[in-house]
């Protein structure tokens, strides 16, 4: 049975896309927070599932104490959303991901089979698993992607594809051999974010769409267009 978003699913997804970039993270009630490497001290990026207008007043009041933070919300009404920020003195500066789910029982769980030719490379750390594929004698990577387990869930992320070798299924095949990982720690659920690119490939895959994920900060930052995006 395919999950209902929520602030339980919000904050594993948070958590499983935190810890793989090594983020310091906070949580306080249904607001969660990360801290991305390099970034200045007081620069947190709140996370929040479906906010009520009173939540996006509070946030919108520490955005601006601290302009460098910024807020994610996860809505099916963004439309809603966009007029609340507006309200509260926020703006809307992405809308290009959304959060998908999938009931792994449904998941094709073996392990792809690989042409002549190609290999899986695959590193491990606690609950987090890394694979890449490559062509045997050489080092290039095709495609690669990461997978954490978290209860249970398992949140997928990074998949990326080497532009020079898209559209020859490879992203395809990196799902599917995260999702064998995933069978090993019986996660139910599996979580990831899509850009607008992605989420036909997801589909096909038999991943069903949650919500769109909206990035909002206070007007006119000069960094507007960067550290807002959660699939890199």
């Amino acid at each position: 049975m395919v999950a209902n978003a929520s602030d339980e699913l919000i904050g594993t997804w948070m958590r499983g896309w935190a810890e793989a970039r090594g983020y310091e993270t906070r949580h306080d009630g249904p607001i969660h927070a990360y801290r991305r490497t390099g970034q200045a001290s007081e620069n947190w990026e709140y996370v929040i599932h479906a906010p009520t207008t009173e939540q996006i007043g509070a946030l919108s009041s520490a955005l601006t104490e601290y302009p460098g933070r910024r807020v994610t919300a996860f809505t099916r009404e963004i439309d809603h959303l966009t007029d609340m920020a507006h309200v509260h003195g926020l703006e809307v500066v992405s809308t290009r991901e959304a959060l998908m789910v999938t009931d792994m029982g449904q998941q094709d769980v073996e392990a792809p089979r690989l042409t002549e030719g190609l290999y899986w490379d695959e590193k491990r750390d606690g609950d987090h698993a890394w694979v890449s594929l490559h062509h045997e004698g050489d080092d290039a990577v095709l495609a690669s992607g990461h997978v954490a387990a978290i209860n249970d869930y398992a949140v997928f992320d990074r998949i990326v594809t080497a532009s020079e070798y898209r559209r020859r299924g490879y992203g395809s095949l990196v799902t599917r051999y995260l999702a064998s990982i995933a069978a090993e720690s019986d996660a139910e659920t599996g979580l990831l974010v899509a850009s607008t690119d992605g989420y036909e490939l997801y589909k096909y895959l038999g991943w069903t769409l949650l919500g769109t994920m909206a990035v909002l900060q206070t007007p006119d930052q000069p960094d507007a267009g960067e550290r807002t995006g959660h699939t890199a």
